[in-house]
Formats: structure tokens, C-alpha cells, sequence
């Protein structure tokens, strides 16, 4: 007898239909149960019932009256964007972002700060933990029921810290999940950067996505790759699963703090990149990104030169990966991807064309993010809406009683 196959409970179904009822809500924005009933093949009487308890818990509205076919009127209903909220916090290496989004994922609020790369984790935590109580505040006329931040791997789900943060020591250290919870009081879940970048891709996507392997690459100040096989992420054992910033493009190539020789994020990582700019041109005061970036811009010869460099760096990084998991769709954001996008899309396109069998390549598609805001607070935000969408019950029963 196979052990693994499980049976459903009444109540995981209820949960099921509920999730598939919100996230078609979420998509269409505004329509009537009978829409949502024909949507997801459920009988009238079940959406009607849900819906119910979504307006009793608040998590649903009525927003007046729609006009179907033949002119016939039913209530329309939308997700309650008004009165709810997360909070979404993305950590990087050089910057941290605080955002409030709403329960349909759209961006209300946000502030990026920048940080000093000496600075000690602890002291970073603690100015996290006061912009976003800030930013909560700010937000009082509507309630922020989860938090989700995206962290730069390798992370571990078991421990839920990260485990090395290339050139920052000491964040392994601190209990992040443990600790926001203990001051916020509300559910907190954490998730490697490019993970949630992959899971903001899939949020406006997920019908182009929704089969086969989708591959969101962060090239950011690291560089990690989020992978979707049939709409679940890949994280692997311990939920390092990704790390495509720490494989190698060069056996012998310099050490990485990581332990491993010439990994792929000390070529083409924006932090690389700026390194490389500054090696070369030697400026009377170093450069940071976004001043190379601008030199970039103005097709400057040399930074442009080695930013193809990075790109091609990057494409080997990408043959990689395409032959591992086969995907039929890589995605490539974060920072690098900002600066001239076009540009990076032509030139890694060229040289994967160049380095892959050409049926893996006819069966494939290589583009730059859909999302115009930042991939990884985005996706912290869908990390936590993710779990409302999927346990709603857990979240507006307690705030009821709470009420």
C-alpha cells in the first residue's frame, strides 16, 4: 500500500474552494456569484454560501449592480481592499524596502532606505522594525493582518534565518520570523528574495505559467533564481533550492564565501558589476550603482563593455540552469535587468540561442519582468496573501472575535 496518497476532509475542500473563490475574485476584481459559479465550475448554491461568509468576515464587499446578458442585474462583489492590508518587507544587501499593500497585491505605500554596508545587522533589524511600525501607522484606517519579507539566500526554512549573506556577516544570527512576530502580534512568513520574485511573476501570469517549469532569475546585488514547476515552487530540502547565484562558471575562479570557487554572483551581480566599473576606470571617488548605471546609460564604452561582460556571464549562468530544469519560460529581473533591459534581453538571448540544443531553445521563451515595481517586496506582499487566500478562516473568524 502506497502511504504517501492521502485523502481530502470536508474541511480541506472547504479550504480549496474558498482559495479558488478568492483568487478568481482577485482576478476579475469586481463580478457576480453567478460569474464566479460558471468560473470555477462550482454549484451556485456553494459560491453563494462562501461569498456569504467572506461579506460576514468583511474579506468580500457588494459594490452595487451589474448588467449581464440581456440586461439582466446581479449584485456585483469584490474583495474588501479597503479595510485590509499586508505589510511587505524586501532586504537586500546595500537597501531595504517596507511596502503596505492591498489584498489584491496593488502597492499603497512604500519607502526604500539605503544602508551602510558597515553597518551591524542588529542596528539594520532595528530600523526595519521601526520603519515598518511607521508605515503601520500611517496606515490605521486599514488593518494589516500579515507581514511577508523576501531575504536574500541561501535561507533556511527549518531555522528561518538566513543562513550567509554574502559580505554582510551576522545575519544568521537573528531570529527574523520569530522576532516580527513577537512585536507585530500578526502572522509572519519569510522567503528566500528570488522566490518571491518568482511568485510575483506567477500573481499576473499564472495562465501563460501555469504548466511546465517557469524560472524568475533575481540580478540583484546577489544573484538567486526562483523556480515553479506547475505552479509550486521548488525549494528543495531545507529551502536553499535556487541558489544559482552560488554555482560555478569558473572551477578555479576567486573563492566565495560560500566556499565554493568562481560563483556565478561575483561576475554578473550588480555589487560585481560596480566593482568592475571602478577596477577599470579608477575614479578620484569610487562610484556606487547607481552612478554607473548612469554612465551605462550614456553609452559610455567601457562600462558598456563590461556590462556586456556581466550579461555574458550571465547567459553561461542561464545555460545552466535551462539545462537542469528544462524550463519553458525564464524570467530575469532585479537591478541589472533595470538598467538597459533591452539590451541584456538581446545579448543573453544570442548567446543561449548559441550554447543550447536548438530544440530546447524553439520550446522556450526568455523574457524581462512584468513587474514594474520591485519583484521581491511585491512578492513578500503574495507570500502573505497567500496564506490569507488560503486559510481565511484562521484570519476573519480571530478578527471578529477580536472586534
Amino acid at each position: 500500500m502506497n502511504r504517501s496518497i492521502r485523502g481530502f476532509n470536508q474541511e480541506n475542500i472547504q479550504d480549496m474552494n474558498r482559495t479558488l473563490l478568492l483568487n478568481l475574485l482577485r482576478k476579475e476584481g469586481i463580478c457576480a456569484r453567478a460569474h464566479l459559479a460558471n468560473l470555477s465550475q462550482l454549484k451556485q448554491a456553494t459560491v453563494t454560501n462562501i461569498v456569504s461568509d467572506f461579506i460576514d468576515w468583511g474579506l468580500v464587499k457588494e459594490v452595487g449592480f451589474l448588467v449581464g446578458n440581456k440586461g439582466r442585474r446581479s449584485i456585483g462583489i469584490s474583495i474588501n481592499n479597503d479595510d485590509f492590508g499586508v505589510l511587505a518587507i524586501r532586504l537586500a544587501r546595500k537597501n531595504y524596502t517596507v511596502g503596505i499593500f492591498n489584498l489584491s497585491g496593488r502597492l499603497l505605500d512604500k519607502k526604500r532606505v539605503e544602508l551602510d554596508v558597515n553597518q551591524p545587522p542588529r542596528v539594520t533589524f532595528e530600523a526595519i522594525i521601526h520603519e515598518a511600525g511607521e508605515l503601520i501607522r500611517l496606515s490605521e484606517s486599514r488593518k494589516i493582518i500579515a507581514i511577508g519579507m523576501a531575504i536574500p539566500g541561501p535561507y533556511s526554512e527549518k531555522r528561518g534565518r538566513i543562513e550567509l549573506m554574502t559580505g554582510v556577516l551576522g545575519w544568521n544570527e537573528i531570529p527574523i520570523q520569530e522576532k516580527l512576530q513577537y512585536i507585530f502580534k500578526i502572522p509572519v512568513f519569510l522567503e528566500q528574495d528570488a522566490n518571491a520574485g518568482a511568485l510575483a511573476q506567477y500573481w499576473h501570469n499564472d495562465e501563460d505559467y501555469k504548466n511546465g517549469v517557469v524560472v524568475y532569475i533575481a540580478v540583484g546585488q546577489g544573484v538567486g533564481a526562483g523556480i515553479i514547476n506547475n505552479g509550486e515552487l521548488l525549494k528543495g530540502c531545507i529551502g536553499v533550492a535556487g541558489e544559482v547565484g552560488h554555482t560555478s562558471i569558473c572551477y578555479n575562479g576567486p573563492r566565495c564565501a560560500c566556499g565554493n570557487y568562481g560563483c556565478l554572483e561575483n561576475y554578473c551581480s550588480s555589487i560585481a558589476f560596480t566593482k568592475e566599473v571602478n577596477r577599470v576606470l579608477r575614479p578620484e571617488i569610487e562610484y556606487n550603482f547607481r552612478q554607473v548605471s548612469q554612465l551605462l546609460r550614456d553609452g559610455d564604452q567601457v562600462v558598456t563593455d563590461i556590462f556586456l561582460d556581466a550579461c555574458d556571464k550571465l547567459s553561461v549562468g542561464i545555460v545552466n540552469i535551462i539545462n537542469s530544469f528544462n524550463p519553458s519560460v525564464i524570467v530575469i529581473g532585479d537591478e541589472m535587468s533595470h538598467i538597459l533591459p533591452s539590451v541584456m534581453l538581446e545579448r543573453v538571448k544570442s548567446n543561449v540561442k548559441e550554447r543550447v540544443l536548438p530544440e530546447i531553445y524553439a520550446n522556450m521563451n526568455i523574457t524581462m519582468s512584468v513587474v514594474s515595481n520591485d519583484s521581491m517586496a511585491h512578492g513578500a506582499a503574495i507570500v502573505a496573501i497567500n496564506d490569507i487566500f488560503n486559510h481565511p478562516l484562521t484570519y476573519f473568524e480571530s478578527n471578529q472575535r477580536d472586534d
